[in-house]
Formats: structure tokens, sequence, C-alpha cells
């Protein structure tokens, strides 16, 4: 197994951690979503670019269809994504996004034809489990329970699909120019938000004089959404050279772990909610999530 096929994905995953913490600080500050959402499509769309530079050769328009379709899929995902979020309690969205690891495996094989060690649908299930385990905050509100999960499920469904799609694709056209298409055409589709939001009521925060918000809030929103790229390109090089969406996403299920360790070193600088319930136990579940996930890394590199 090459070192590239384990690095990449456990570098997205901190990649992933950190940038989150960042446009988590950018939302507190006062950005809004959907300003989030259209500034790191763009900046992720413009990191891919530079992939042009490298040998590729000239493909047919006819091939650009594929990474087309993925950029496509890979934007409803995130509509999917943020309908979650505003529908329900992120206690419900977070976990129900880790089934991504085994709807991938499923995908593997029935769409694929890939046979795939039993051994990794085990780890698929136990890193889904310490997905959940993780990120599962207790407490929070499950009004319009339904449709949370439809929207969660939906997105985990759409991602999972955009990655088996890469891996099945991307030998036929090339990576270096699969890649920026499939982003150009995430960064184009978000833009369609844009009027809205010049025009509307979701303008960033500007300074007032007094707190000066845009100042606190834009770092960390650009900051983020470098990072978010950056992981980005790690996860779908990891796909797209090494061809195994499977190994990938187990091994990027690290984020959930590294986003617990960084938000316990980095307490002051991310604001969240206060633990309710017992913090012992919560802390004892997050640590038995984050042994799960370790199980499952162990059951694919052995």
């Amino acid at each position: 197994m090459s070192p590239g096929a384990l690095l990449l994905p456990l570098g997205a995953g901190f990649g992933y951690a950190c940038g989150a913490i960042a446009i988590k600080r950018s939302l507190s500050s006062g950005i809004s979503g959907s300003w989030v959402n259209v500034i790191c499509n763009a900046v992720m769309a413009f990191s891919f670019q530079w992939l042009w530079l490298l040998p590729g050769g000239v493909i047919s328009p006819r091939l650009l269809l594929a990474p087309a379709v993925c950029g496509f899929l890979f934007f409803l995902g995130q509509i999917c994504t943020f309908r979650a979020i505003a529908t329900g309690d992120v206690s419900v969205f977070t976990p129900l996004l880790g089934t991504k690891v085994v709807l991938v495996t499923l995908f593997s094989v029935f769409l694929l034809g890939q046979p795939l060690p039993g051994s990794w649908w085990g780890a698929s299930v136990l890193a889904t489990l310490g997905i959940a385990m993780i990120s599962y905050t207790p407490g929070g509100s499950h009004r319009h329970l339904a449709k949370a999960v439809a929207w969660s499920l939906s997105a985990a469904a759409l991602f999972a699909l955009t990655d088996v799609l890469v891996q099945s694709w991307v030998p036929r056209v090339g990576y270096s120019r699969f890649a920026p298409v499939m982003f150009g055409v995430t960064g184009i589709f978000s833009l369609l938000h844009l009027p809205t939001l010049l025009h509307g009521q979701k303008k960033p925060p500007r300074s007032n004089g007094a707190g000066d918000v845009a100042g606190t809030a834009l770092p960390w929103l650009f900051g983020g959404a470098v990072l978010l790229a950056v992981q980005a390109l790690g996860m779908y090089s990891a796909i797209g050279l090494y061809g195994s969406a499977a190994l990938t996403n187990i091994l990027y299920g690290s984020r959930c772990l590294w986003g617990v360790l960084l938000v316990w070193l980095l307490a002051p600088l991310v604001p969240d909610r206060p633990v309710s319930g017992d913090r012992s136990a919560v802390m004892f579940r997050r640590l038995l999530g984050a042994l799960l996930l370790l199980s499952a890394m162990a059951l694919v590199l052995r």
C-alpha cells in the first residue's frame, strides 16, 4: 500500500478539523452560513485550477461531462448539508453524515463491482459508529426530526456517490484535468447565490467602528476556506490517484478525532456551546468513539 494513500486522507482529516474550527470562529463573529458556503467554494474552485499546469494533454469535451457531474453532485451535497443544519440540530446531522463511510463501501461494491476485504466492511461500520459517538451532542433540539434525517442522509449519499464516481472516472479523464473541472463547476453553481446575497439581508458584516466585526471574522473565514480547499485537494487526490474511495473515507474519518483533540487544546479560540448533562459521560463516550475510529484504521492498515 502506497504511503500517499494513507498520508493524504489522514492529513486531509487534520486539515478539515483545523478549517472547521476557523469557520466556526468566523460564524460566531457574524459571518452568515450562506457567505461561508460561497466563499469556501470559490476558494476551493480557484485552488484546484493550478492542476491545469500539470501534464495531462487535451481531452475531448465529452469526457469533461464526468467531472462536471461530480461537481454538481458535490454542490447538491453541500445544499443538503446546509438544509440539514437549518432544519435540525447538529447532534442529528453530524452523526448521520458519518454514514457516508458505509455508503461509500456499498456504492463501491454495487456500482463499481469492486470486491472489498471483509475487514474493510468491519472498518466502515466501526468508523461510522466512532464518528457518531464523537459527534453526538446531547440536549439538542430535535424539532422537524424527519426532515433533518432526510436532508442529512441525502447529503451523505451525495458525497459518497461523488467519491465513488471520482474513483471510477478519474482514470479515463486524468486527475490533472478532472479535479479543476469538478471544483470549478461547484464554484460556478455556488455563485448562483451571490446576487441574492448582495441584494438581500445576508451581506458580510462591516466594521461599525465599535467591534470591527468584519476585521475579526474575515481572517478566520478566509483562513478556514484555504484550509478546507487544501484538505479537499488531499482527499480527492487520494481517491483519484490511488483509486480507493472506501479506504480514503475510513482514514478521513480521523477528522472527528482531530476535531475533538483540537477543541480541547484550543478551547479559548473555539466558541462552543456548553456540554449538557454529565460532562464526564460525554468525554467517556467521545473516548470510546475515538477508540472505534482507531480500531477501524488498524483494520485497513494491517
